[in-house]
């Protein structure tokens, strides 16, 4: 799976178990929540500083965040795989 977009999948699955808003994800990260929307839609990839506050502000590792998108980071786009709940 691509790198991007499994973070993506990811980042979005741990919103969900926390019913966090782009707006909530926004205020953590210090940017707009369209900057949030752009990451979310693939238009803009995750920085991993981003990732590193994400996982900090949430108490999980940050492998939890980059899960399944160490296989091959140049492999072509697929279906997005769950990620297991700390």
């Amino acid at each position: 799976m691509r790198y991007s977009k499994q973070v993506r999948f990811n980042v979005m699955a741990e919103m969900g178990r926390r019913e966090l808003r782009q707006l909530d994800v926004a205020e953590i990260l210090e940017i707009s929540q369209n900057n949030i929307s752009k990451r979310l839609h693939g238009a803009v990839d995750w920085k991993l500083g981003e990732l590193l506050k994400l996982a900090k502000a949430w108490d999980i590792p940050l492998a939890t965040l980059l899960d399944g998108a160490e296989e091959d980071p140049f492999a072509p786009n697929g279906d997005a795989k769950a990620v297991k709940a700390s």
